[in-house]
């Protein structure tokens, strides 16, 4: 597989140092565009040293720690730990936008990942699958993630067993794991979903007793917009005390 970096920042750091900031500004690019992962004012990505194994896999853990521990010392990758878990020590990274450009495409990503590519190509792989291994990875990650983990499938039950009056979630698309995976970058929290999800269910509004007999559904609570106004009690309803969990912890950590 061939890699292409830029030049100049691999003269002032090294070709292997350049390798990763050209990957650290994908996936920090990738994450501004889905408005995930802000904190401190500026965008992160993270990945344990396990899966940046898998991501780098022609580098030895000593060198992937040897790089970040070179570029940390330059000033040009700042670490941080903003995980819900005290007991997770997983580093989110990024960069000094004073030092680099914080895109590698001069151009916006999408909130898809569909930006046009050079004519040459991408900036790091010939084929771009580079590119979808990294963000899978990146993504699995996150799901793998113990205590404090984003689990949109639960999510999706958790709504099926409290909002019995609304109609059923059958099927966890991309699309709606997407959308709750935002709501939990933006700083919601499983309890303040499940608080939606009871007043939704508590509201008459939202079960079908208004003048068009609409009923809210799942894609419609995971609407930030809509969200904010279920909790400000603009459809009536009121948060339940919620019911017991089911055997064996099934949503002990989402």
């Amino acid at each position: 597989m061939t890699c292409h970096f830029d030049g100049q920042i691999a003269s002032m750091y090294g070709v292997d140092e350049a390798v990763f900031i050209a990957m650290l500004q994908f996936w920090i690019a990738k994450n501004e565009a889905n408005d995930r992962h802000f904190h401190d004012g500026r965008y992160w990505t993270y990945n344990s040293i396990r899966a940046m194994e898998r991501l780098f896999p022609w580098w030895s853990k000593r060198q992937i720690e040897r790089i970040i521990k070179k570029l940390k010392e330059a000033g040009v990758v700042l670490t941080a730990n903003y995980n819900r878990d005290s007991h997770d020590r997983t580093l989110f990274y990024t960069l000094d936008e004073s030092k680099l450009p914080i895109s590698p495409f001069g151009a916006d990503v999408s909130p898809n990942g569909d930006t046009p590519l050079p004519p040459n190509g991408d900036n790091l792989s010939q084929n771009g699958e580079m590119y979808k291994e990294q963000l899978i990875t990146q993504l699995k990650e996150e799901e793998e993630k113990p205590n404090g983990n984003i689990k949109p499938l639960e999510v999706m039950e958790r709504y099926n067993t409290i909002c019995t009056g609304l109609p059923q979630a059958v099927k966890l698309t991309e699309k709606r794991a997407d959308a709750v995976r935002k709501l939990y970058a933006k700083g919601y929290s499983s309890e303040q979903l499940i608080d939606v999800f009871h007043r939704a269910q508590a509201s008459s509004f939202c079960t079908g007793i208004n003048d068009r007999g609409w009923r809210a559904d799942f894609d419609w609570l995971m609407n930030e917009n809509n969200i904010v106004k279920v909790l400000e009690g603009k459809y009536g309803g009121s948060a339940s005390a919620e019911p017991p969990k089911p055997k064996g912890g099934q949503f002990e950590q989402w």
